[in-house]
């Protein structure tokens, strides 16, 4: 079986991204909720997702609570801040800590749209406000 690759950036897997990022997104969730996020080609076993959620826990980026006989899973303050750390990372690793560098490199790209772009404008534009 294929290994699910590492983010060298932060040490999680690509599974394990997936599914923080589905947690964080939904505040709070069962194991079942996390899987029926998962498009159904895609999804992984329960007992993955269970796994995944226990080493994410293990790693301090997620916490449970019972609720009857289930665990409901929930990020932590810490994993809120994964985006964040791992952007720092690669702005320094990969744009030698120029946001400018890392701005011009995506508008290079064919993900800013202009519907993407109008949204970037009103961010700086509340950033500067």
């Amino acid at each position: 079986m294929r290994q699910p690759r590492k983010n060298r950036l932060t040490d999680l897997g690509e599974l394990q991204l997936q599914v923080l990022d589905k947690l964080i997104a939904s505040g709070s969730a069962t194991v079942q909720t996390i899987a029926d996020q998962f498009d159904e080609a895609h999804r992984p076993r329960y007992t993955t997702i269970l796994t995944v959620l226990r080493t994410l826990e293990q790693k301090g980026l997620a916490t449970h609570v019972m609720k009857g006989r289930t665990y409901h899973y929930a990020p932590t303050a810490q994993a809120d801040g994964v985006r964040g750390s791992v952007l720092r990372e690669v702005l320094d690793k990969v744009f030698g800590g120029s946001p400018r560098h890392l701005v011009a490199t995506l508008m290079d790209t064919d993900v800013v749209t202009p519907a993407v772009l109008e949204e970037l404008k009103k961010l700086i534009a509340d950033s500067e406000g």
